[in-house]
């Protein structure tokens, strides 16, 4: 029963998954003519127009879609595959955290902002979240633009911005198409897409995507459970005129991403556990050596995981794009608004639970002009943002409950212009100008139930007070601690402060109010003058911060040949500042930077060898980062973002693709990278001085004990491996007729790299392969095809992400094991 239902799942899926190949098979199709035997074109919109990729004197990469099938991408996470500059991570929880060229955040709230600018179908995404992952079917191609895109992109795309673009409607063309793969983990990958004409000037394009595969850790994390849908019509009354409304409906469940236990720290020394990768954190084997760990402020042993993580969201949203060619030029208007509605359930780095409880809808409009006068091309515009989010959190670790509960609001509006002087036909200048107006406002609180056992006459309430939790502690104490509070998961303090009283911790007689609170905990029997209370301290936000800049682009590009390009920049970023909860201080300032590129786009050999080199220099000032800081207003330990001195990234790439015959097609990516931080200065208090990074002590005491300071200066950055490389090689065998075999095979190099601010041994990245292979037999028309694939080949899974938990455990996220299948796609 069970292999017929496979056989009749893989040829159902067969007539679903050719689409792809055949759409970027059409892509490619003019360029094929004018080159038969050469490397074909992939037309871009990086600078909102029209270009070929080697025309566009800027740092970008672009991926086609056949190519993305071919190297196993499916998601937005599987992208450092086709692109060695970038890296996209989850956690935990919904938030991705986007890094390119070493710069990103890691972050599990929805209100900081991220550095890379993700864009779907020209509509800016203020959170980089599960819907930008999930767009990824049915899709054209993927453009990766490295560094600042100060003018025409603008909004916070200080590192770069990252476009998915669509297949968009076709008029006079009724086609449809579906893919289907299965693989193992029994991983489910059904896509399928309709082309209707309507009118002869009108056409509609549905599509919809299935994707769903088991966990690959043993407690059920590291799953894939989504569907979405997506719709646009596209009208064309006049040859002047085109109208496209689109709409789509992502649904993301299942447990979500998971990690595993590395082991335990003590300072900066770690005990390794001894666990695999894929183990997960709420097995019983996890949960027996959870309750091994005596965690502070309260001295008492961890209980195991109480819930099971999950996640359950939705996203959907709805835009236009309409265009008018007039004397002057283009006019593209781009109305659009999103929604992300939904909660989950996450062990982050060792939490009891955190909880997500969030809903967050943005509004935006752009306006664009593109024209021609002259020698001189110009773009104008104007962009307007509109993003409302509701948020309550809870970040559990059994003996610290912070709950977040808050709205936060961001408008922010830009008038934008960038005008190139074709001064001759082959050389050109250009530059641009952009006003960015930022006002960010929230009005949140963030509770923080904190139990400490030790405190001197159990009341906490001065450094005059200071608990001695570390020195006695509950667990140490003379008759031990048999009414020791362990949080569960909760989200409102009234809540919290009812489940210490109905289950014995507290007497109640202090009744819940506002502030700061020390409730006395029952049943100690340690000796006078150390007793075990529970802290309650709030910290609200009701606030607001405007911020503005002026950012500038200076260019120049030179024809050398019309097959040789080369180009040289100057151009300038920025990114918001803002608020925020629980952290060491209400609000962090922007970040700031310059960048500086030459590079060289050329063909040889009539189109069969493609050469693109490019030098880059980045300039950091008051660089925004994110990472476990401790707050001396709150007594926790939290997600903060904070912003450092300074921090230089250089380096080069090397692109390469030759195509020494019709049928063979190979490729090369060089990467190098050297990045550096210059006034990293973090800060946090013991039992959490983990940073491996040169300490002091300062003289600021808090009611838990005095602020550790540690200066990481010259520490590279983040998720910036010195060496990478991309290898690639396609070979296509005609069996005669009208079959054909193509065999593609990729394979990266990725070099050291570290995954936190801590820098301890455990979350460096070790320098690793990961190799793919797709092996097709298909019609030469593009009219089906029938694949096996396998990524991962080595099967080795690679760390992503080290955490150095609160709790202090040492936690490790990791890749995608080896994964296979089966791929059968048409097109009709």
């Amino acid at each position: 029963m069970k292999r017929a239902l496979f056989i009749a799942t893989v040829a159902y899926a067969a007539l679903a998954a050719s689409k792809v190949q055949a759409q970027d098979a059409g892509q490619t199709a003019q360029a094929a003519e004018e080159h038969p035997e050469g490397i074909g074109e992939i037309i871009v919109t990086a600078q909102r127009k029209e270009q070929s990729l080697q025309k566009t004197g800027v740092a970008i990469d672009a991926v086609s879609a056949n190519a993305l099938v071919s190297q196993g991408v499916t998601n937005a996470a599987d992208l450092t595959r086709a692109v060695p500059a970038i890296s996209i991570t989850n956690g935990g929880g919904q938030v991705t955290s986007i890094f390119l060229r070493g710069v990103g955040n890691i972050t599990n709230n929805a209100y900081f902002d991220a550095a890379i600018s993700p864009n779907y179908d020209g509509v800016v995404l203020g959170r980089p979240t599960g819907a930008f992952s999930s767009a990824f079917y049915d899709i054209a191609r993927v453009e990766v633009l490295k560094g600042p895109q100060g003018i025409l992109y603008g909004r916070n795309a200080t590192g770069g911005a990252i476009n998915i673009i669509p297949n968009r409607p076709k008029l006079a063309d009724r086609a449809m198409g579906f893919s289907l793969a299965y693989g193992n983990y029994d991983a489910i990958d059904v896509q399928g897409y309709l082309n209707l004409p309507v009118t002869e000037n009108s056409a509609l394009r549905l599509a919809a995507v299935r994707q769903k595969h088991d966990g690959y850790n043993r407690d059920g994390s590291d799953d894939q459970d989504r569907w979405g849908v997506r719709g646009q019509f596209l009208i064309e009354p006049t040859d002047n005129l085109s109208l496209r409304v689109a709409g789509d409906y992502t649904k993301v469940e299942g447990v979500g991403a998971g990690g595993s236990y590395t082991g335990k720290l003590s300072g900066i020394v770690l005990t390794p556990a001894t666990f695999d990768e894929y183990e997960g954190l709420n097995t019983a084997a996890a949960n027996t050596y959870r309750q091994t760990q005596l965690a502070a402020p309260g001295f008492g042993f961890l209980q195991p995981m109480k819930q099971q993580q999950s996640i359950d969201y939705t996203y959907w949203g709805v835009h236009a794009e309409a265009k008018l060619t007039t004397g002057i030029g283009e006019f593209t208007l781009i109305p659009a608004y999103r929604n992300t509605k939904g909660g989950s359930v996450f062990y982050g780095p060792a939490f009891a639970g955190a909880l997500n409880n969030e809903e967050y809808g943005q509004f935006s409009t752009e306006l664009r002009l593109a024209g021609k006068t002259g020698m001189l091309d110009y773009v104008l515009g104007g962009f307007y943002f509109d993003e409302k989010i509701q948020g309550n959190n809870s970040f559990n670790q059994e003996f610290v409950l912070p709950l977040q509960d808050y709205k936060a609001n961001t408008t922010s509006w830009a008038a934008f212009g960038q005008l190139t002087a074709n001064l001759t036909d082959r050389f050109r200048l250009i530059g641009g100008l952009r006003y960015t107006d930022d006002k960010k406002t929230m009005d949140g609180n963030q509770a923080a139930f904190v139990v400490l056992c030790g405190a001197a006459d159990g009341i906490p309430n001065t450094p005059g007070t200071t608990p001695s939790s570390f020195a006695v502690g509950c667990a140490g104490a003379p008759g031990g601690r048999t009414n020791l509070p362990h949080f569960p998961s909760l989200l409102q303090p009234q809540d919290a402060y009812n489940f210490l009283v109905s289950n014995g911790y507290i007497s109640g007689t202090t009744p819940y109010a506002a502030g700061t609170q020390v409730y006395p905990v029952i049943g100690y029997t340690a000796p006078p003058g150390q007793g075990s209370v529970v802290r309650k301290t709030e910290l609200a936000v009701n606030d607001s911060r405007s911020f503005n800049r002026v950012t500038w682009r200076a260019a120049a590009e030179f024809d050398v040949t019309p097959q040789n390009l080369l180009y040289a920049s100057v151009e300038t970023g920025y990114r918001a500042g803002g608020l925020q909860i629980g952290g060491s201080r209400p609000d962090y300032n922007p970040e700031y930077i310059t960048a500086y590129t030459v590079g060289s786009k050329n063909r040889f050999f009539d189109n069969r060898l493609q050469v693109n080199l490019e030098a880059f220099y980045w300039k950091y000032r008051d660089q925004q980062i994110t990472y476990f800081s401790f707050s001396p207003n709150s007594g926790t330990v939290s997600n903060t973002n904070e912003n450092v001195g300074r921090s230089t990234i250089k380096g080069f790439d090397i692109d390469v693709v030759a195509k020494p015959t019709r049928t063979t097609t190979v490729s090369a990516k060089v990467q190098y990278l050297d990045t550096r931080y210059q006034g990293l200065i973090l800060q946090t208090l013991a039992p959490r001085d983990n940073f491996n990074c040169p300490r002091t002590v300062t003289s600021n005491n808090t009611p838990t004990g005095p602020v550790i300071q540690f200066d990481c200066s010259g520490r590279p950055l983040l998720q910036s491996p010195k060496w990478t490389l991309n290898l690639g090689a396609e070979q296509i065998v005609h069996l005669g007729g009208n079959l054909e075999l193509v065999g593609t095979v990729n394979t990266a190099w990725r070099d050291n790299a570290w995954t936190n601010f801590n820098y301890l041994d455990f979350m460096q990245v070790p320098a690793y392969w990961s190799t793919s292979a797709t092996v097709a037999l298909r019609d030469n028309d593009g009219s089906w095809s029938l694949s096996a694939y396998v990524t991962n080949i080595e099967n080795n899974r690679h760390l992503f992400q080290g955490q150095a938990s609160p709790l202090g455990f040492a936690i490790n996220n990791y890749t995608a094991p080896r994964t296979y299948g089966l791929r059968l796609s048409a097109d009709f």
